[in-house]
């Protein structure tokens, strides 16, 4: 499988610097998607977001504010917990208190979301009983027929592509397993009903570009664009899909592995989807986040899961200059 990872960074598609480029982002078709801490900043997005983003998909990840802005909570109730249920009840109301202040926004704008969630069945990382509590509290807000729960494929806790990665039982970089699932193409399909299924698409250059505000909020100042060649230049209106890596999976740990080999490319160009890959800086320093993962328990600052937190204003600002606001 290694061989394979190689084979496929060599013919990966090649990446230049530029001007972010003239879009026509459609604003009631931007979604987003999250592996590990990329799944908890991507329901903390959707959730305070809620008036930006019309859905989300979170693989082994867990609900909304989960660790309270402790890291021993998120170490001890958030990762392998398999005794102590999660206060989702509690969870939700407290999104409510906050929607009343502002600090999020009013969860009433989740009534017509889309949730897809993704567990493997070996995964030693996220127990069960935390990740599908971010489907209980989806529930919270909208009908379970708007909520995918997929849980009955044979990976551990990787990213599961198919004919892409490592075995699909090893954990090891880039974190994308061939585990014979095509996950990113499951929750776009989910997310975006009625795509059309890539067939031997000529892909696009993935783009590097600057993200403004990105040291204050410990991201890294780079990050990547898919456009597919429909959306050059605005020629057709096309869907926003913002893709959150996991721990140790950045551009600084893995070049542009995961964005290659995750599967999200050809959907994105076979169905005019603008992907948006942000990334997170490593940090050994205070606050320390030697990994770089997303911020689910606080390091950047208490406002970590509300409108207010350093990184959703600033991957939020970044969407809203895509879209033109």
């Amino acid at each position: 499988m290694r061989t394979l990872i190689l084979i496929s960074l060599l013919l990966a598609t090649p990446v230049f610097a530029g001007d972010e480029p003239s879009l026509d982002i459609d604003p009631d078709r931007i979604t987003v998607s999250g592996i590990s801490s990329g799944a908890h900043m991507a329901t903390q997005l959707h959730i305070a977001y809620s008036d930006l983003f019309s859905g989300a998909a979170l693989l082994s990840g867990g609900p909304y504010n989960c660790a309270g802005n402790s890291l021993i909570t998120a170490m001890q109730k958030c990762m392998g917990n398999t005794e102590t249920p999660l206060p989702v009840a509690e969870i939700a109301s407290g999104i409510r208190e906050a929607a009343k202040t502002g600090s999020v926004a009013d969860p009433e704008n989740l009534a017509d979301d889309r949730v897809w969630l993704f567990r493997g069945t070996r995964d030693s990382k996220i127990s069960g009983l935390v990740h599908w509590a971010a489907g209980d509290l989806y529930a919270e807000f909208m009908s379970e027929d708007q909520i995918r729960r997929v849980d009955g494929i044979d990976a551990d806790h990787v990213f599961p592509a198919k004919g892409r990665g490592n075995d699909c039982h090893e954990i090891v970089p880039p974190y994308v397993g061939d585990c014979d699932y095509d996950a990113a193409g499951e929750l776009l399909s989910f997310l975006y009903p009625d795509l059309a299924r890539p067939e031997a698409v000529q892909l696009a250059d993935l783009r590097s570009v600057e993200l403004p505000g990105a040291a204050e909020a410990d991201l890294m100042e780079t990050a990547y664009l898919y456009v597919p060649s429909d959306c050059e230049d605005g020629a057709q209106s096309c869907a926003l899909h913002l893709v959150l890596h996991g721990c140790d999976q950045s551009a600084e740990a893995v070049g542009t592995a995961f964005i290659e080999l995750s599967g999200y490319l050809p959907w994105a160009e076979a169905n005019g989807i603008v992907l948006a890959f942000p990334q997170v800086q490593k940090s050994v320093v205070a606050p320390m986040n030697p990994l770089g993962c997303w911020d689910w328990w606080g390091y950047t600052d208490e406002n970590y899961a509300l409108r207010s937190g350093k990184q959703p204003l600033v991957l939020v600002d970044w969407i809203r200059s895509l879209v033109g606001d």
